[in-house]
C-alpha cells in the first residue's frame, strides 16, 4: 500500500512539474536524476491512471444542444457527453468520474450494477479514494457473474467495491451469468439469493447498464445471441439496429428481466470508448434507456445517422 501511495505521489509530482510548472522533460529528468525516457513513461502512466486529465473543450452551448437533440429524438431524460480524450482508457476513466459525480448528485437510494469497461473503471476509481457518504443505501447486481479473468465482468465483486466506496450495503447474487441449460437456470432462480435480488430489482432507483459491441461475446467467453442482425448487447441481451431484442431458445442467462428494467426510474447507458454508432443507435431504439453517458463524437455520429452502414 505504501509503495502504491509513493508511486502515485511521485507521478503526481512529475505531472505537476510538467503541466503546471511548465518544465521540460529534460529539466525534470535532471532535477530527479532519472532518464528523460523514464519521465516520458511516468507522464504517460499519470494520464492512464487519471492523475492527469486532458480535454479538448467545445463550446458549452454546442454540447448542450447536441444532448438536447439526442434526448428529443430518443425520448431520453438527460445524460452526460464528454470530449475526446488522449486515449481510450482515459476516455473511459473520465466517463467513470462523471458517473460517480452523477450518482452523488442524483442521490438514488438503490442502484443496480451491470458489467463492462466503465463499471470496471468506476470500481478502480473508488478503490483509490476514501469511502464517501452518499444517499445510496443498497447496491445490487443486474446480471450474474462471468468466469473470465477480467474483473469488469465479475458483478458481485464490483458491487462489493462500489457499495464500500459509497458507504452502502451490497447485495450479492452468488450466481453464474451462464447456466448450462434452462433446468439449471430454474434451479438458480429458486435460491434465496436470487429471490432476494429479484425483489431488489423491483425497488431500483437507478440501473447502470453497459452498452457493448458484438465482441462482448468474446469478452465474457460465452456465445451470446448473435447473428447478422446483432449490433450490440446490454446486460447480455442482444439487439438489432431497430432496438428489437433477439431471442434464442438457448438463452439461459441470469439477468434482470426486461420488464423489471423498464420499470426502473433511471436506466443509465454507458458507452465505452470502443462503442460504435450502430451499437448506441440500436440501444437507444430499445426505449429502455433514460440517460446516456458517451463521447460527444459518438453522439454526433448517431445524430448524423452515420451508423447506417453495412
Amino acid at each position: 500500500m505504501n509503495y502504491r501511495k509513493n508511486k502515485i505521489e511521485r507521478l503526481s509530482k512529475v505531472a505537476h512539474m510538467y503541466y503546471e510548472e511548465d518544465r521540460t522533460q529534460g529539466e525534470i529528468a535532471d532535477l530527479l536524476h532519472v532518464s528523460r525516457p523514464l519521465v516520458s513513461r511516468m507522464l504517460r502512466e499519470a494520464r492512464d491512471l487519471g492523475i492527469v486529465e486532458i480535454r479538448v473543450h467545445q463550446p458549452v452551448c454546442d454540447v448542450d444542444a447536441l444532448l438536447g437533440r439526442l434526448c428529443q429524438r430518443y425520448g431520453l431524460q438527460g445524460g452526460v457527453l464528454i470530449p475526446e480524450a488522449e486515449n481510450n482508457s482515459m476516455s473511459d476513466f473520465n466517463l467513470a468520474q462523471k458517473l460517480l459525480e452523477y450518482i452523488e448528485a442524483e442521490q438514488p437510494k438503490s442502484i443496480g450494477i451491470g458489467w463492462g469497461t466503465i463499471v470496471g473503471a468506476l470500481t478502480a476509481l473508488l478503490e483509490r479514494v476514501p469511502p464517501r457518504q452518499s444517499s445510496v443505501q443498497t447496491v445490487c447486481p443486474l446480471v450474474g457473474n462471468s468466469s473470465v479473468s477480467s474483473r469488469r465482468f465479475h458483478t458481485d465483486e464490483n458491487v462489493r467495491i462500489i457499495a464500500e466506496g459509497l458507504c452502502a450495503k451490497p447485495k450479492f447474487l452468488y450466481t453464474p451469468a451462464f447456466p448450462a441449460n434452462m433446468s439449471e437456470h430454474n434451479l438458480l432462480a429458486e435460491t434465496s439469493h436470487y429471490r432476494t435480488i429479484s425483489a431488489q430489482w423491483d425497488q431500483l432507483d437507478m440501473a447502470i447498464v453497459g452498452i457493448h459491441e458484438t465482441t462482448a461475446a468474446v469478452d465474457v467467453d460465452y456465445p451470446l445471441v448473435q447473428d447478422s442482425r446483432t449490433v450490440g448487447h446490454m446486460l447480455a441481451y442482444s439487439y438489432d439496429i431497430n432496438g428489437r431484442f433477439i431471442r434464442s431458445e438457448s438463452d439461459f442467462l441470469v439477468h434482470i428481466p426486461l420488464e423489471k428494467l423498464a420499470n426502473c426510474r433511471q436506466v443509465v447507458g454507458l458507452c465505452a470508448a470502443d462503442v460504435s454508432p450502430r451499437a448506441l443507435a440500436g440501444a437507444l431504439r430499445t426505449g429502455l434507456l433514460t440517460h446516456v453517458f458517451a463521447r460527444e463524437t459518438l453522439v454526433d455520429a448517431v445524430m448524423a445517422d452515420k451508423w447506417n452502414y453495412a
